[in-house]
C-alpha cells in the first residue's frame, strides 16, 4: 500500500481493541474524544505540513492511540504523570506517523501538537454544548 504507515494502522487497531476490552470505561466520551481529536490533528497538521492533506486512516489510528493512551494513563496514573504520558504519546504518534517525510521534525510535531490542543479544546466545547442540548441526562 503506498503513503499509508502500516503501523499506524496496527497500532490503531491495538488501541481500539484495548477500548473495546472494557478498558475505557465511558463509550460516548470516547466515540466523542476520538472524533474531536482526528478533526483537530487532521486541522494542526494541515497547518502545520505546508498544507499538504494527510492521509485521513494515518490520523485516524494516530487519534484512535492518542486518546486510548489518555484514557488508560488517567486511569492507572498520578493526574500530571498521566497528562505528561498522554501528550508525550502523541507527540511520538505525530512524530512517526503524520509528518515523517516532513523536515520540520520534533519542533513540526510539538508544534502540530500544541496547535491540535488548542483546535480540540474549543471542538470539545462544541461538542459538550451540542450533546447537552440534545441529550440532557
Amino acid at each position: 500500500m503506498r503513503g499509508i504507515d502500516t503501523r499506524a494502522i496496527a497500532y490503531g487497531f491495538g488501541a481500539l481493541a484495548l477500548a473495546i476490552c472494557g478498558f475505557v470505561v465511558y463509550q460516548d466520551i470516547f466515540v466523542r474524544d476520538v472524533v474531536a481529536m482526528i478533526i483537530a490533528l487532521y486541522g494542526a497538521n494541515h497547518i502545520v505540513v505546508d498544507g499538504r492533506p494527510r492521509q485521513l486512516l494515518n490520523v485516524v489510528a494516530v487519534s484512535v492511540l492518542a486518546v486510548t493512551a489518555f484514557i488508560l494513563s488517567f486511569s492507572f496514573l498520578p493526574t500530571f504523570i498521566a497528562f505528561c504520558t498522554g501528550f508525550f504519546v502523541l507527540l511520538v504518534s505525530i512524530k512517526y506517523f503524520l509528518i515523517k517525510d516532513h523536515d520540520s521534525g520534533w519542533f513540526g510535531a510539538f508544534s502540530a501538537e500544541i496547535l491540535g490542543a488548542l483546535f480540540l479544546f474549543i471542538i470539545e466545547l462544541i461538542l459538550v454544548v451540542i450533546q447537552g442540548v440534545f441529550f440532557p441526562s
